[in-house]
C-alpha cells in the first residue's frame, strides 16, 4: 500500500521494474527518477517531421550533431564513447549524441545556469510546473503550435493526446513535448480482496458498489473475526482522503476527495459535491454496521499490514506494486497455520506465479454505471527545443522519427537479442547482461538503455507491461487500465491562494469527513461546505478560472 511508486521513486524494484534513464534529467532531482546508471533496466513550417520521413537513410546522411545534458549517477563508471547502445541509436537515427555528464542530483541546478546563460542543450527535459513555463515565456523555447499536428508528426501525436498539450500551453502555445516515462500517467490502486474468503461464502467478484456491500455483509456474518474493509491514515491535509482508503466507494457516486472539476470554464471542488454527502452517508452507514474497520482513522499502514498478512482483513485498496508480496506474506502465515512450512521459513520468488490468495479489481460502479478514479496528473516534465540550436526542425524530425514503434523498442529497451528478447511473443528483459561493478557487459561495452530517448511514456512505454514479472504486470494492468479515470482540473493552473490555503482546507476536510463517517450528523458536511468556501475555497475556484483563461490564450 506505500505509494512509492507513485511518486515514481522504484525503491528495491527500480532494476527490475524501470531504472528510468533521461535525456536531460528530472526537475525534482530524485536520484531514482532522474535515473543516473547505465546499466539496462527491465522497466516555423510544418516540413519539420516530414523530413524525418522523406529524409535519406542514416547511413547516407551526415549525422546530425544534438548536444544531450544527460543526468548520470557519478558514483558508477561510466563512458559514453563505449556505450554500445547509444551508438546503435545514433545510427538508427542519423545523428551524433555529444552529452554532458551532470550528476543526477545537481541537474536541476545545472540547467538552470545553462538556461541563464544561453548555453541550452538542443533539447531540455524540464519541470513544467515552474522552470518550463517560466522559461517558454521568456523566449528560450521554439514554438511548436504550428509545427505538432496529425499530418507532419503523426508519431509525436500518437503519443501525447491533443487534450494533453492542451494543458501543456502556455499563453495558448505549445513550447514542448509532454513527457512523464515509465508506466505513463494514470490511477495505480486496485481494490483487493482474499479470494478463498470470498469462494468461502459462494460469491464472485463484485463489479458494482451494491454487489460489494451485499459481499462484505456476507464475509462479516460467516467470518465475525475478519474485518470486511480496512482502512488506514493519511498525513493530514494531503490531497487524497484517507489514503485512497475508500476510492472505490466515493468512485461509485462520481466523486473523489480533493479534485477539482471544470465545466465550460467553471470551476468547482468534489470536497463540496453534493454527490459526495451521499458518499458520506453511504460509508456512514457502512462503518454503523460494522464493515469498515473501527481503526481506520487511526492505524498506520504498517499495522493494516499485520492484520491482513494474520488473515484478519478481507478486503483494502492497494498500491499496484504491493500485491505480490501481500500474496506471498499472506501464504507464508497460512503455511505456518498448517505447520507446512519450509524449513528455512521461506518462499521461493512468487513473482512469476499467479496470485493464490488475492483478486484484484478496478473500479466498483454506482447505480449509473459509472465511476471515478483518480489519477495523477497526466505529465511532471517537457521535452522542449531550445532557440539556440542550430536547426529546430530537424531536432523536432527527429523526435520524430524516434517515437516510430521500431525506434521505441531501441530507445526504451536496447538491442534485441542482446538488452532484451522476444520469448513467446513477449518482451523480456535480460537481467545480468551486466556487470553490477564495472557497469560494462562481457565485452567492455557500457549499455545506457533508457539513458538517451524521447519516449513520452504517457501511456506507458512499448510492451512496458510485458516486461514486468507475472504478478506485477497484472496488477499494474488492472490499476492502469481502469476506464474510469480522471484528472484533476486544476493541474498546470496557477491559483495563488490554492497554494497557500489548500493544506488547511484539506485538513478540515479531513477531520470533517472522519466523523462523519464514524456517525457524526451529516449537517457537519453542509457546515463545512459553507466554511470551504468563505476560507479561501471560493477564491481558488475564481483564480484557477482566471487562470484557465490565460492558457488557453483568451
Amino acid at each position: 500500500m506505500t505509494k512509492g511508486f507513485k511518486s515514481w521513486g522504484y525503491g528495491a524494484l527500480s532494476v527490475l521494474l524501470v531504472g528510468t534513464l533521461t535525456l536531460a534529467g528530472c526537475g525534482n532531482g530524485n536520484k531514482e527518477e532522474a535515473g543516473g546508471s547505465s546499466s539496462p533496466s527491465p522497466e516555423g513550417s510544418s516540413s519539420a517531421s516530414a523530413s524525418a520521413s522523406a529524409s535519406p537513410s542514416a547511413s547516407d546522411a551526415q549525422p546530425y550533431t544534438l548536444k544531450w545534458l544527460k543526468a548520470q549517477d557519478i558514483s558508477l563508471p561510466y563512458d559514453p564513447t563505449k556505450d554500445v547502445v547509444k551508438q546503435a541509436i545514433e545510427k538508427k537515427l542519423g545523428i551524433q549524441i555529444v552529452p554532458e555528464m551532470v550528476d543526477v542530483q545537481q541537474y536541476k541546478t545545472k540547467l538552470n545556469l545553462k538556461m541563464s546563460s544561453n548555453d541550452i542543450p538542443d533539447v531540455a527535459r524540464i519541470d513544467f510546473a515552474d522552470d518550463f513555463q517560466k522559461y517558454a515565456q521568456q523566449g528560450a523555447f521554439v514554438d511548436l503550435t504550428d509545427l505538432v499536428n496529425e499530418k507532419d508528426t503523426p508519431n509525436i501525436m500518437k503519443e501525447v493526446p491533443p487534450e494533453v498539450f492542451e494543458q501543456a500551453k502556455v499563453n495558448g502555445k505549445i513550447y514542448g513535448i509532454p513527457y512523464q516515462g515509465g508506466p505513463g500517467a494514470g490511477y495505480r490502486w486496485n481494490l483487493v480482496l482474499r479470494k478463498d474468503y470470498m469462494s468461502s461464502v459462494g460469491a464472485e467478484a463484485p463489479k458494482t458498489l451494491d454487489e460489494y456491500y451485499e459481499l462484505l455483509k456476507k464475509i462479516k456474518a460467516a467470518k465475525p473475526d475478519v474485518i470486511p474493509l480496512g482502512g488506514y491514515t493519511a498525513q493530514i491535509g494531503q490531497t487524497k482522503y484517507a489514503n485512497n482508503s475508500f476510492d472505490n466507494v466515493f468512485g461509485a457516486f462520481g466523486v473523489t476527495p480533493g479534485f477539482f472539476t471544470e465545466q465550460d470554464g467553471k470551476f468547482s471542488n468534489f470536497d463540496i459535491d453534493p454527490r459526495m454527502r451521499e458518499a458520506l452517508l453511504f460509508l456512514q452507514k457502512m462503518y454503523g454496521e460494522g464493515l469498515i474497520d473501527k481503526e481506520f482513522a487511526t492505524i498506520k499502514e504498517e499495522q493494516l499490514r499485520a492484520k491482513l498478512y494474520s488473515g484478519k482483513l478481507f478486503s483494502w485498496m492497494g498500491w499496484w506494486s504491493t500485491a505480490n508480496d501481500y500474496d506471498t506474506q499472506v501464504e507464508t502465515n497460512e503455511l505456518i497455520k498448517s505447520g507446512k512450512l519450509a524449513a528455512d521459513g521461506k518462499l521461493p520468488n512468487q513473482a512469476e506465479e499467479p496470485f493464490k490468495y488475492l483478486t484484484l479489481l478496478g473500479s466498483l460502479v454506482g447505480k449509473d454505471g459509472t465511476a471515478v478514479a483518480p489519477m495523477g496528473a497526466p505529465f511532471s516534465q517537457m521535452n522542449a527545443i531550445s532557440t539556440k540550436t542550430k536547426d529546430p526542425k530537424k531536432v523536432l524530425s527527429i523526435i520524430e522519427d524516434s517515437l516510430s514503434p521500431e525506434n521505441q523498442m531501441l530507445t526504451v529497451w536496447g538491442i534485441e537479442g542482446e538488452d532484451y528478447n522476444i520469448v513467446d511473443g513477449k518482451l523480456k528483459t535480460v537481467t545480468d547482461l551486466v556487470d553490477p561493478q564495472t557497469q560494462q557487459d562481457k565485452n567492455g561495452n557500457f549499455r545506457g538503455t533508457q539513458s538517451y530517448l524521447f519516449a513520452p511514456g504517457l501511456k506507458g512505454w512499448p510492451r512496458y507491461l510485458e516486461s514486468l514479472p507475472l504478478r506485477f504486470s497484472q496488477s499494474l494492468d488492472v490499476a492502469i487500465n481502469n476506464k474510469y479515470q480522471i484528472t484533476d482540473a486544476s493541474n498546470y493552473l496557477d491559483s495563488p491562494t490554492k497554494i497557500a490555503k489548500l493544506v488547511e482546507l484539506n485538513t478540515m476536510r479531513d477531520s470533517v469527513f472522519t466523523q462523519i463517517i464514524m456517525g457524526a450528523d451529516i449537517k457537519k458536511f453542509d457546515d463545512f461546505v459553507t466554511k470551504w468556501k468563505s476560507q479561501g475555497g471560493d477564491q481558488i475556484l475564481k483564480e484557477l478560472e482566471e487562470s484557465f483563461q490565460k492558457k488557453a490564450g483568451k
